[in-house]
């Protein structure tokens, strides 16, 4: 089915800001939980025997502690993913503001980039079989 010229003007238009607001909100916000991780967080899980000695050193700095912040956060919605690693109940050690911030980003990141690829798909496949590349 093709789709008319205004139509997928606004489809790309939509899907642009899409793009151009998650480029925006979410290395920032990433950053900033990641310098403000919680101290008892830290404290109880980012050791032995949860983290080897040199897991514990590459993340300890600037683009480790992103993946670490990563962790922390899919383990508050997957928790059968920190099994591994004896991540039990981390949401004990966060102060409230933290799961809940992070829980923020972690569904605004999803949602983000399921609106951006489903937006993709659909103009994709919105495309005149004529039409040559």
């Amino acid at each position: 089915m093709p789709i008319d010229q205004p139509l997928s003007y606004i489809l790309f238009l939509i899907l642009m800001g899409i793009a151009i607001a998650g480029v925006i909100w979410m290395p920032i916000t990433w950053l900033l939980l990641s310098i403000f991780t919680p101290k008892t967080l830290l404290d109880k899980y980012f050791k032995e025997p949860h983290f080897t000695v040199i897991e514990t050193i590459f993340m300890a700095q600037f683009p480790g502690f992103l993946m670490r912040t990563a962790m922390f956060g899919w383990a508050l919605f997957f928790p059968a993913l920190t099994q591994k690693r004896k991540i039990k109940d981390p949401i004990k050690y966060m102060p409230r503001w933290y799961a809940i911030a992070l829980k923020v980003f972690i569904v605004g990141v999803a949602l983000t980039m399921f609106l951006f690829f489903s937006l993709m798909g659909i103009l994709f496949l919105m495309i005149p079989p004529e039409a040559s590349f």
